[in-house]
């Protein structure tokens, strides 16, 4: 061989060794960046099948009951008091030192919250039917109806309700953003309420999910009331977890397929964080591209888990037999 021809032979061997080289440097990357576990840094003994959390306060449901908790207590979060209804309790949102309850047949309730105290009754609004969810934003709480649509309930002292939606529908879970309402509507999917002028709140966009059956809807609360919200999380019974892009609220689209490990019970979102639960796994998605929700954080949970929730610092998982306390991932 010419001393050309090695030099070129010579050439090609180190590019194919370099081409080697990256393909296995990418591999172990690519198996070294598996999601992280959660640290866990508490748990509370009992029932936990709904939570709502915002930094002062985790307030728990499970069958007629709710329970307060107070997440600033020195000690480590503290379960500070408990509350019974007559009817199930069938969601739950907070405001302040305020929680709402969705407490089906009988209707809206007002718990006034307190570190000394068992939280007392501080107001209640009747509902056209059954009072399945609720969520707060401003001046008013919404309070979806398993039948009917939502009730538009001024926050004054007596609590007032203040105008209603009516659905062809049946609403599955409600969720809100400022003056906007987002409704998860069995069958006609999610939709877009106006409610500016509470008197008589417009639709003003929706998308359809088809023959799949939507089952709840959920925004960020990191900012309560935030209008800037521009993504949403949307279960459904057959394809599981969709991100929504609500941008422009007259024309919501889906953005992609969250690849959970199995169907998840319950999601919460906290910024670009999307947090769903599921039969024994919690899982953490960075919707830093809502086409493409990456996986950073995959933890083990009781298998009868059913519940999340989250705010700056924390990520809660309720089951009916505890609550467990990890460290929200950032």
């Amino acid at each position: 061989m010419s001393y050309n021809g090695a030099r070129q032979a010579a050439r090609v061997t180190v590019r194919f060794a370099c081409a080697v080289l990256s393909v296995w440097l990418l591999l172990i990357a690519g198996a070294t960046a598996q999601p992280r576990a959660l640290a866990q840094v508490g748990s509370i003994p009992g029932p936990a099948t709904l939570l709502e959390a915002d930094e002062r306060w985790l307030i728990t449901g499970a069958g007629t009951s709710v329970r307060v908790i107070d997440l600033s207590h020195v000690d480590g979060p503290a379960v500070v008091g408990a509350y019974d209804f007559a009817e199930a309790v069938l969601g739950l949102a907070l405001d302040g030192d305020s929680a709402y309850v969705a407490n089906s047949h009988d209707g809206l309730h007002r718990l006034a919250l307190s570190t000394s105290a068992n939280p007392t009754l501080a107001g209640s609004s009747p509902t056209r039917g059954q009072a399945a969810g609720v969520a707060t934003s401003g001046a008013h709480v919404f309070v979806a109806d398993n039948s009917l649509g939502f009730d538009v309930v001024q926050k004054t002292e007596e609590l007032t309700r203040v105008g209603e939606y009516l659905t062809d529908g049946f609403p599955r879970g409600v969720d809100a953003i400022g003056d906007l309402v987002l409704v998860a509507d069995a069958p006609g999917g999610l939709i877009v309420v106006d409610t500016s002028t509470p008197q008589s709140p417009t639709v003003i966009g929706r998308v359809s999910l088809g023959n799949d059956p939507i089952t709840g809807i959920v925004v960020p609360h990191s900012e309560p009331g935030d209008a800037t919200t521009t993504l949403a999380g949307v279960m459904s019974r057959i394809t599981g977890l969709q991100v929504a892009d609500i941008s422009d609220p007259g024309s919501p689209t889906i953005t992609s397929v969250v690849a959970t490990q199995r169907p998840p019970r319950s999601v919460a979102m906290h910024g670009r964080l999307l947090y769903a639960v599921s039969e024994g796994r919690l899982e953490t998605f960075d919707l830093r591209d809502p086409a493409q929700p990456t996986l950073v954080a995959a933890q083990t949970v009781s298998e009868g888990a059913r519940a999340v929730a989250v705010n700056d610092s924390l990520v809660f998982v309720g089951s009916p037999d505890d609550l467990v306390i990890f460290q929200r991932p950032q």
